[in-house]
Formats: C-alpha cells, structure tokens, sequence
C-alpha cells in the first residue's frame, strides 16, 4: 500500500506512479485527515510511505496521523521523501518518532527532487523550469519503484546537513507557520476549492470568503490550488507564480 500526503500535489504525483508501477493501492492521507479517519491502515505487500520535506522533516500532521495509526499486515515499509533541494536529515526523525514506536521494518529511504510549493516563504519557479524539474523527476521515480518492486533495500542516499531539521524547524513552526497572513483578494469567487483541499479543515467559506481558523501546516494548497489565483499571503505572494502540480501518473 502506497500513502502519500500533498499539499501541491508533489507526493501525489511520486505516489501514483510508484503505485501503478508496482501494482498496488494508493491512499491519501489528507482524505483521511479531513474525515477524522483513523482506522487502521491494512496492506498484504510493504507500505510505502510518500511525504514532503517540509523545513527539514516531514509535516507536523504526518507525523501525528501516523502515530495515531496503527497498521496491519505486512511490516514492511519503504520511505519516499520530496523535496526541493535536500531531504535534510528527515529519515532521523522518521527512526526515532515513528519507528520506534510501530513494529515496523524500514526497508529505507530516497527522496526526489521536486518543485518548490511554499509560496509563503519561497520564490516560485518559471513554469518551464518547474516542468524541467518534474521531467527529470519521473526517471528517478520509476527507479525507486523497480527497487521497491522487487522487494530491494532502497539504495543508500546521503542525507543533508542537520541545521535545517534540528534548529530552524522548531523555529519556523513557533514564528512562522501560521495562517494569519492569507487572505483572499476581490477576485474570489468563493468556490471552496480552498476549503476542500485543506487537509485541516481550517478553512471555511462565509460571506462568499474563505476564513482561516488557526490550524495551518503551510501546505499551501489553499493558495496554490485556487482557480482564480484570489488568495494571497502577505504582501509576499502577491505577483508570484502558482505552483499546483495537476500531472497524472
């Protein structure tokens, strides 16, 4: 079974892939998060974790979601981290918080370089470029497949510097990751495709706007999603390319 989290549609597209390549399920965990789905999570061949680096880690609510669930079947379970530079060292974490705690086996880790989604704190890419980067990406992909296809250890990769995940995350979740800074513009047309696609349910729609509510991991795809390009965070955002990868396995 391949679970996968997205906010701009990264994870999603590595998971299909790597799902239709070794013929198995795909599961979104943020349908699970937004129907309060915690049952447990069954699979005959490996699990296969795909998550985004999100400041040096995977997202605070992975995390939670996870240790929350228990899993069933095979103990098996290969991890796919995507990224725009560097996973960091994210599978550090993953072994102390996740591992330790579930009687799984890490059959290892890889990540794929992806397109930048933070918006909110980022400087997008061009289409092209991002386009570019999703073309190199698809070989790498169906590379990790083969491997998990074949039941392997995912090939050694060598993790990042540990400043990012050890000091600035914690620092970006207490100062920065917070939704008080979206807003949407007059060109709103208060179709809820914000709402829907909140992971959190932080988001509702009322007086044809969409309201945040406090409980926001920057996934971003409230802001990169919109149809219309009507929301913005900050002054930061306002003029940037959205970034909202739609590509199909």
């Amino acid at each position: 079974m391949v679970i996968y989290f997205s906010g701009t549609g990264n994870s999603r597209y590595t998971a299909e892939i790597i799902a239709k390549e070794i013929g198995d399920d795909c599961v979104s965990l943020n349908k699970r998060m937004k129907e309060g789905d915690l049952s447990p999570l069954s699979s005959e061949k490996p699990f296969v974790l795909v998550a985004p680096v999100y400041a040096g880690r995977i997202p605070k609510i992975v995390e939670e979601h996870i240790e929350k669930t228990q899993f069933l079947g095979n103990n098996q379970i290969y991890f796919v981290f995507t990224c725009a530079s560097t996973p960091w060292i994210t599978y550090k974490y993953i072994e102390k918080e996740f591992l330790s705690g579930k009687a799984l086996k890490s059959m290892g880790w890889n990540s794929v370089l992806m397109p930048q989604g933070w918006i909110a704190g980022s400087k997008i890419a061009s289409r092209e470029e991002n386009d570019r980067i999703l073309d190199e990406a698809e070989p790498r992909i169906r590379s990790i497949a083969a491997a998990i296809a074949k039941g392997s250890q995912l090939p050694e990769e060598k993790p990042g510097k540990s400043w990012m995940s050890t000091i600035a995350n914690p620092m970006m979740y207490s100062m920065m990751i917070k939704d008080k800074k979206f807003y949407a513009t007059d060109a709103c047309i208060g179709c809820g495709t914000c709402a829907e696609r909140c992971p959190e349910n932080n988001i509702t729609i009322e007086n044809g706007k969409p309201v945040w509510h406090g409980t926001c991991t920057h996934c971003c795809a409230c802001i990169a999603g919109c149809p219309k390009q009507a929301i913005e965070y900050g002054k930061s955002t306002i003029g940037q390319v959205r970034y909202y990868n739609k590509r199909e396995a």
